[in-house]
């Protein structure tokens, strides 16, 4: 076969007619191999005639085929004919092959292109995303989400702060994708608090959202006193916080006024007059309207029942005005005026009202007179109310001191100076000294002052016997008729032995 392709080079083919060899094959099966050979490597072209070189550029060179007759036996092509090389086939060859290389290339470029894209997903750019929304596209593209919390200031809670996977990457289906969630501002960290006192409630909230304190609550509340959007009072839940201590984690209250809250009259005020109280007070609270009431005596209203009202039927009125009604408590216990009564008729009157009469020494109202009452006539008490005893004076007059000399001893004293005159209001003392007397010891022989009248404040000095001296027997002597002279003589002696013994 090298032999025959040898044949096929630039020398031996240079487009003229050559020579028949004149070498014989040996044998019919070398003309069949050549034959073969020839078919498979080749395109025949047979030696142009003369008409077709008079036209070169006519036609291309077209493949021959090697015709052979019936008739004659088979000869070698070499010897019949002329054959002729094509220069385009080996560039067509390598188009060719390189073509199908192409093909190769691209159709496994395609390939991996078409795996790659079933099998990876873009990620996009998650970042300041709720982490909802991440786990939703997780799940639907088929990539496991984890999910690694802290705390940031500029982000959000339950948003992205960053991710593993740079936005607009690919990661194949099934991987993790790992990013980083916010819990939002650090709740332990400590905030110095500004003075709301001086701030209007949008400056509270402007501060509020600056520094993410989310649990400084703002409440606004009607108030009649503070002006609308004013400041009223803070509260921190806990009650022990020191608000110089405040941490984002502390709940406080802070409450502004929303001004003075004014409705419509549209409430009719019905006719509450004999209606039980507790029908008024059901009304008032169904509407909302403040209910004042009076308590007032009355002989012909039950208790409980009202008698009167300030704001009358029909009157229409708004939520939080107030209405007046008097209510009955019964009828009155009142208090008598006992100055009109004597000590004695003051003993006899008939009345719920407790009464306790005293007399008391006056130096201003004749005896028997009224001086006074502890509770001022008049006054009104009802069934239920608890009734202080009333305590009516009435005058003893001026104290009067009795002669005690005789009759009364040292212990009877002090009861009788208190029964008599410190338990009326005489302010009347005494003081004591003992005396040399043949009375008996113990007995009042002297006094300062008796049988009168003593002014409010006294003190009465009083002599006590002793009991030393021996009672005295009068002799009655017989005397001569003797002149008068005489008799007063004695008299005077006797009178001055007894002077004489009082002062010792």
């Amino acid at each position: 076969m090298s032999d025959f392709l040898s044949n096929f080079t630039k020398n031996n083919y240079d487009g003229q007619k050559k020579e028949p060899s004149k070498k014989q094959p040996e044998s019919e099966e070398a003309v069949a191999e050549e034959e073969t050979t020839e078919e498979v490597v080749e395109k025949v072209v047979s030696e142009p005639t003369s008409e077709s070189k008079k036209e070169p550029t006519e036609a291309p060179p077209t493949r021959q085929t090697k015709t052979k007759s019936t008739d004659e036996p088979p000869v070698s092509r070499f010897q019949t004919e002329e054959t002729e090389f094509d220069p385009t086939y080996q560039k067509r060859q390598r188009r060719k092959y390189i073509f199908i290389g192409i093909s190769v290339v691209l159709a496994a470029v395609a390939l991996f292109f078409t795996y790659y894209q079933l099998t990876h997903v873009k990620v996009p750019d998650f970042v300041n995303k709720e982490i909802s929304e991440v786990r939703a596209w997780g799940t639907e593209e088929g990539v496991v989400i984890k999910v690694d919390q802290e705390y940031d200031f500029d982000t959000d809670v339950n948003n992205v702060i960053s991710q593993a996977v740079a936005p607009d990457k690919k990661i194949k289906k099934g991987k993790t994708l790992t990013i980083k969630g916010s819990l939002g501002a650090d709740p332990e960290e400590k905030i110095t608090l500004p003075d709301f006192k001086t701030m209007d409630k949008k400056a509270a909230s402007d501060w509020i959202t600056e520094h993410k304190a989310e649990n400084i609550t703002l409440l606004e509340s009607f108030d009649n006193n503070v002006a609308k959007g004013e400041f009223i009072k803070q509260e921190a839940a806990n009650k022990e916080l020191k608000l110089d201590d405040y941490k984002r984690q502390d709940r406080l209250t802070i409450y502004y006024s929303k001004g003075k809250e004014v409705f419509e009259k549209n409430i009719e005020v019905p006719d509450f007059k004999g209606k039980p109280l507790s029908e008024v007070t059901d009304w008032t609270k169904k509407n909302d309207v403040k209910l004042k009431t009076e308590k007032d005596f009355s002989n012909d209203v039950a208790v409980d029942t009202v008698i009167s009202q300030e704001t009358s039927k029909g009157t229409k009125i708004a939520k939080q005005d107030e209405i007046v009604v008097h209510v009955s408590k019964g009828k009155a216990i009142v208090v008598p005026d006992y100055a009109m009564y004597t000590m004695e008729e003051a003993s006899g009157i008939e009345s719920k009202v407790p009464v306790i009469i005293k007399n008391l020494y006056s130096s201003d109202v004749p005896y028997g007179q009224f001086i006074s009452q502890s509770v001022e006539s008049g006054k009104e008490y009802t069934e239920g109310d608890t009734i202080p005893p009333v305590e009516v004076v009435y005058s003893q007059g001026r104290p009067y001191m009795k002669d005690l000399r005789g009759s009364t001893t040292e212990g009877d004293l002090p009861k009788l100076f208190f029964d008599e005159y410190q338990s009326k209001g005489a302010y009347i003392y005494y003081t004591v000294y003992y005396v040399d007397s043949s009375e008996p010891k113990g007995t009042v022989v002297e006094m300062s002052q008796y049988g009168q009248f003593l002014p409010i404040e006294a003190t009465i000095s009083i002599g006590i016997s002793l009991g030393n001296l021996k009672p005295k027997v009068e002799e009655i002597p017989e005397f001569p008729e003797t002149p008068t002279s005489e008799t007063d003589e004695a008299a005077t002696s006797m009178k001055s032995t007894e002077e004489s013994v009082v002062s010792e």
